[in-house]
């Protein structure tokens, strides 16, 4: 009987099994069974490449950087007043009244034809100052109340309109020795006398309120001197208004000179010393009181602050501080006298 070939396939299957049977499982070595293959080092070249180390690169810690505060932009910065020396003035005015010299210019508007703050008169406002004159100095008749009347005074204030008015205007003067104060609303005028003659080579205080109610007053070194009732109303300068005449002196509040220099024979200037003028938009004095024996300080109701210590230069500084300002004025210089003058000898700090 022939053996058939698939029972030879299965005899040399069998045949090759019972060999790999001499290999018993104790002759394995059970750490190899029991340990985690290990991966080798590719080989190249007949060198390893050696296993990249991964290198630590430190994220740098944030550093804190401190936020610079925030300095708001000053809308309105005072200059300092004064010398460097620490010396103090006043302005001596001669009288001059001709030729827009001798005084002291504060514009109503600034550049951009905006209004500044030392425009008053749309409100209640006080006007302040020190007054100083020598003996035979501003020969006007006595004091007379009316309409407008102040004007004959020696003008010390004048933020007089020429020819019609618009809103007003209002001024302070020495009149025959009296402090006189007169405002217009455009349509009416009056002037107020005080009772008390001023004498000569004395400082004294003076301060004018006014109220949109027509209220008017004068204090003379802290002495209510006299008060009435004028017109109402808003009494500002209108920036912008037509000026007649040619008037270039018009949108002006002038210190020590009729502005217009229309007439220095009717309508003279003042000649005589003026110190620590302040103008503020409230009423700061309903009775008696004792005067600030000292500069003025600005404060949220100072518009206008001039200390009149430069010594020096045309330019009349306003350390009043106040939102939209400064209203700086101009030492317009002139006359016989070069007027007007720094004086620090004569002066009332």
């Amino acid at each position: 009987m022939k053996t058939k070939p698939y029972i030879l396939i299965w005899l040399l299957i069998l045949l090759g099994l019972s060999r790999l049977a001499v290999v018993s499982l104790p002759d394995l070595n059970a750490q190899t069974l029991l340990t985690p293959r290990a991966y080798l080092p590719l080989v190249m070249g007949g060198q390893g490449m050696p296993t990249p180390t991964a290198t630590f690169t430190p994220t740098p810690s944030p550093t804190a950087t401190s936020t610079p505060s925030r300095t708001p932009t000053p809308t309105n910065t005072p200059t300092p007043t004064g010398t460097p020396s620490g010396t103090t003035y006043s302005l001596r005015f001669y009288g001059t009244g001709t030729g827009d010299i001798d005084r002291v210019k504060i514009p109503m508007s600034n550049t951009l034809g905006i209004s500044l703050p030392v425009n008053i008169g749309a409100s209640d406002f006080t006007l302040e100052f020190w007054l100083r004159f020598a003996s035979g100095e501003n020969h006007s008749g006595p004091c007379t109340a009316g309409e407008d009347t102040w004007i004959y005074g020696n003008i010390i204030f004048d933020r007089d309109i020429f020819g019609t008015p618009d809103y007003g205007d209002f001024g302070i003067s020495l009149y025959g020795g009296r402090i006189a104060f007169g405002v217009h609303n455009g349509t009416a005028g009056y002037t107020i006398c005080g009772n008390t003659t001023l004498s000569a080579n004395t400082w004294h205080h003076v301060a004018v309120t006014r109220r949109t109610n027509g209220e008017m007053r004068i204090f003379l070194n802290g002495v209510l001197d006299r008060q009435a009732t004028g017109p109402t109303g808003n009494i500002s300068y209108r920036v912008g208004r037509p000026i007649t005449g040619g008037w270039a002196n018009e949108p002006f509040l002038v210190i020590g000179a009729e502005k217009h220099d229309y007439d220095p024979n009717t309508y003279p200037s003042f000649s005589g010393w003026v110190d620590e003028v302040r103008i503020s938009n409230i009423v700061r004095y309903t009775g008696n009181f004792t005067p600030l024996n000292a500069p003025f300080t600005p404060d949220a109701n100072t518009v206008g602050l001039y200390h009149l210590d430069e010594g020096g230069g045309t330019t009349v500084l306003d350390t009043s501080g106040a939102p939209g300002g400064p209203s700086y004025g101009e030492r317009r210089v002139g006359g016989p006298n070069n007027g007007p003058t720094y004086d620090g000898t004569i002066k009332r700090f």
